[in-house]
């Protein structure tokens, strides 16, 4: 099918044009790119120096159906998941993005990605650029350094990211601490809307929605979830977000989908690199009959933990090690929502996910087996997955809706944490509140509200620093709702301490560093009546922590990477409903480092801000 009518009449106003073509799923998922070539950290290494690896990214908007289910979607090069970005620890990337939409602004971001001395490169809307206008272009260039493992890249720009535009990114090094593995596959977790995020996003911000039309702050809940960009889809049963046209059967835009398969050789160890790309969702993942190990937690080797599964939030990222010694046959890989997460609190439902037992399923398929024989595997136990006591005090006991026990992973290079600046510490605490009839995410007692047509990187820039203000909720003179909070004190240590006042678990991702989790505990930090249980020894390393529902987490990281870093719940449409805050480290260096950046790349940036700003008559 070489086109088609776009599924409802989404109109200009959501970026949605007419007559948009069809991508086949053969052709939306390039599987070859989701196999990684286990060689590549030794054929493609460069000993003396990094080497540049050039990519080229064309952005476009097609109808697909990813799940069966036609709707709009956004594509990177034909393609969702994207094109994966390879490359060893030292190299450089150079990604040219051309905007091919014809009225909706973009951006990227690389997830997991240190943007040392980059901020710029950072991808994100309002922070570290404006958006890359219809029919421009951007490169984005930056060096890896020293971070090996399992990363990602998405759209930072509004929820686009939920339409599809996304893909790995995976750093290879020749030192890792990882054991023999004999192939490595890419795992994409996510969730899909059949209808456009921008249209969801407008009735979410409203002070009620069309699928909770009594209440406001409710999110959406999707209508499927994914692995690998694709799953089956029931066609009789009814969108919860794609309302029945009057003109067609409901049907029409429905073909039933596939599962996402793929083959092992009997007695290899695989390598699965999981990657939680889902706008709303976290999953508990297990392969039948076959036990794990866990090695790689965002960027960072682990020692290895053995489970029969493993707990993924949004953002995160999972390397596993799976041993084909079972029978031959299929083998269901099993990615569920843990529903007692997300559903008790809401006052409706998905039909779609209820049809599906809110879970994905994907083929492990050992070689010989034909594809369509029946799966033969059992599902695993997965109470108490990590073989942990229960401890009431700690209040880190795997319940389904948080990371595994913050001390029970141990990285293969631990590193003591870091010494604490007076000056670079920080409490944030978050909760939902009824603001203007709408129920919004308040962050210190403000929603964020990022810059129209600028960004805080350019603004910082025009700031006076005010050593009376350092530690304020709204530091260096930006207004209240743009949450811009100071790090000092370069070299030393930063404290941010996230307090949760909410029923709900929340993904906190950190933007250009990866952070010690120091301490955690139930309650608010520093109340008398709670405890926080401390690990300053040996400390996890991670980007994107899990805050469950009522508690604390303390995280710290040392303050050398100057930059304008945003922190945020990687919920889409939380983040967009105002939970984030902005980091503005080393404001000294920062500046400096802006007035020596590339001159043609800087004036290019900041001519994006123009795009949108009323013209004068």
């Amino acid at each position: 099918m070489s086109s088609s009518a776009t599924p409802l009449n989404y109109s200009a106003e959501y970026g949605v044009p007419e007559g948009l073509p069809f991508v086949e799923i053969e052709d939306l998922i390039n599987a070859s790119e989701l196999n990684l070539d286990t060689e590549f950290k030794r054929t493609q290494l460069n000993t003396t120096s990094g080497a540049v690896r050039e990519y080229t990214f064309n952005i476009t908007q097609a109808l697909a159906a990813p799940d069966g289910f036609t709707k709009p979607m956004i594509l990177v090069n034909g393609q969702s998941p994207g094109p994966l970005i390879e490359a060893n620890t030292g190299d450089t990337l150079r990604v040219h993005v051309h905007n091919h939409m014809s009225s909706t602004s973009t951006t990227i971001h690389w997830h997991g990605i240190d943007q040392v001395n980059s901020t710029w490169m950072d991808g994100v809307v309002g922070v570290s650029q404006c958006g890359i206008p219809p029919g421009q272009s951007f490169t984005y260039e930056f060096t890896v350094g020293k971070q090996r493992g399992t990363f990602w890249w998405h759209a930072h720009l509004s929820v686009q990211y939920t339409d599809g535009i996304y893909g790995p990114l995976v750093i290879h090094d020749h030192e890792e601490t990882v054991p023999h593995y004999d192939d490595e596959k890419i795992v994409f977790l996510g969730d899909v809307y059949h209808t456009y995020g921008s249209v969801l996003l407008a009735s979410y911000l409203k002070p009620a929605s069309s699928w909770a039309p009594t209440m406001s702050g409710v999110e959406p809940l999707a209508d499927n979830l994914l692995m690998n960009g694709q799953n089956v889809y029931d066609c009789s049963i009814e969108s919860s977000t794609y309302p029945p046209q009057a003109d067609q059967p409901y049907t029409a835009h429905c073909n039933g989908g596939k599962l996402y398969t793929t083959q092992v050789e009997p007695g290899q160890t695989i390598r699965l690199r999981l990657i939680n790309s889902s706008s709303f969702f976290s999953f508990w993942l297990s392969v039948d009959n076959h036990n794990i190990s866990i090695v790689e937690l965002d960027g960072v080797e682990i020692e290895p933990i053995p489970s029969r599964g493993v707990y993924i939030n949004i953002g995160q990222r999972v390397s596993l090690l799976v041993h084909a010694n079972q029978t031959a046959g299929n083998y269901y890989m099993r990615a569920t929502i843990p529903k007692t997460c997300y559903l008790p609190y809401a006052p409706y439902t998905s039909s779609g996910l209820e049809a599906a037992d809110y879970a994905v399923r994907g083929i492990l398929s050992y070689t010989g087996t034909a594809v369509d024989a029946a799966p033969i595997g059992v599902a695993g136990n997965t109470s108490n997955p990590y073989g942990v006591e229960n401890n009431a005090n700690r209040g880190d006991v795997w319940e389904g809706c948080d990371d595994m026990p913050f001390d029970k992973p141990v990285p293969m290079r631990p590193e003591p944490a870091v010494d604490v600046s007076e000056a670079n510490a920080h409490y944030i605490e978050y909760m939902f509140r009824q603001s203007q009839d709408v129920n919004r995410i308040f962050v210190n007692k403000t929603a964020y509200t990022p810059l129209m047509n600028n960004a805080t990187l350019w603004k910082a820039t025009e700031q006076t620093f005010s050593q009376a203000s350092q530690n304020s909720y709204n530091s260096w003179n930006f207004d209240l709702n743009q949450q811009v909070l100071l790090l000092p004190d370069g070299g030393r240590g930063a404290q941010i301490v996230i307090n949760s006042r909410d029923v709900m678990e929340h993904p906190w991702h950190l933007h250009g560093h990866s952070f010690q989790i120091v301490g955690w505990g139930p309650g608010y930090f520093g109340h008398a009546e709670n405890v926080t249980t401390w690990n300053l020894d040996r400390p996890m390393r991670r980007d994107t922590v899990t805050v469950p529902a009522f508690t604390h987490v303390v995280l710290r990281f040392t303050a050398d990477n100057p930059g304008m870093w945003a922190l945020h719940c990687h919920v889409a449409w939380h983040m967009e409903g105002g939970m984030f805050v902005s980091l503005a480290e080393r404001p000294d260096a920062l500046v400096k480092l802006i007035d020596d950046m590339d001159p043609a790349t800087r004036s290019l940036s900041q001519s994006f801000c123009e795009h949108g700003k009323p013209r004068d008559a």
